[in-house]
């Protein structure tokens, strides 16, 4: 039936090109999900927090992480650069999506746990909802390590760009020499976050 609907939407003469085509079409959907649909290589089905909420899956990256320096919404500057030989865990969000809500107070707990041991940083991505609208909305579920707004005078979304973030939420856990450890996308459970953090301060 979807190999019928893909061929009346891009008449294809053989059966290769529908099969690659019906193929492409599952590839654009998935991404533009986010994570609204999808399994876990990176945590059990199990791990899943019901319809819509995947675990996500695992990448292992050796690639550098990009420098930056933010004003944070309540702790001033933070300067990434200043923080090697510290892990990092950089979280991606904004308000109207349902996964952050639903991940931020277990990041929250996490944070109230390892603080000592890494830093966290929370990124609102700004298209979507305003500056005002994250900050109340980390006010109301009382998130309190630093967050800010990934936004300029000049551009938007630049730290998003940078550590190429094309779902949310997204977890990236950078190594003390803040190379990138492992990238998350998708909601991460409790046990998976503690997983991860514990992975990344004991490398």
């Amino acid at each position: 039936m979807f190999l019928n609907f893909v061929n009346r939407l891009i008449p294809l003469r053989s059966s290769r090109q529908r099969i690659l085509a019906a193929a492409l079409v599952v590839a654009a959907v998935a991404v533009a999900c986010g994570t609204d649909s999808g399994s876990a290589t990176g945590g059990s089905a199990a791990d899943a927090r019901g319809p819509g909420r995947s675990a996500g899956p695992v990448v292992k990256a050796s690639n550098a992480s990009p420098s930056f320096t933010v004003e944070t919404f309540h702790h001033g500057t933070y300067d990434l650069d200043s923080t090697v030989g510290r892990p990092v865990l950089i979280n991606f969000w904004f308000p109207s999506c349902p996964p952050c809500r639903a991940e931020l107070p277990d990041l929250q707990a996490a944070y109230e746990e390892f603080g000592d041991e890494i830093d966290f940083l929370g990124v609102q991505q700004t298209s979507v909802d305003t500056v005002e609208e994250g900050i109340e909305f980390l006010g109301e579920l009382g998130i309190t390590y630093p967050n800010f707004a990934d936004e300029t005078e000049t551009s938007s979304s630049a730290l998003q760009i940078g550590y190429r973030v094309f779902s949310f939420p997204t977890t990236i856990f950078l190594n003390r020499d803040h190379s990138i450890n492992r990238t998350w996308n998708g909601l991460i459970t409790e046990s998976n976050l503690r997983e991860q953090i514990e992975a990344v301060i004991n490398s």
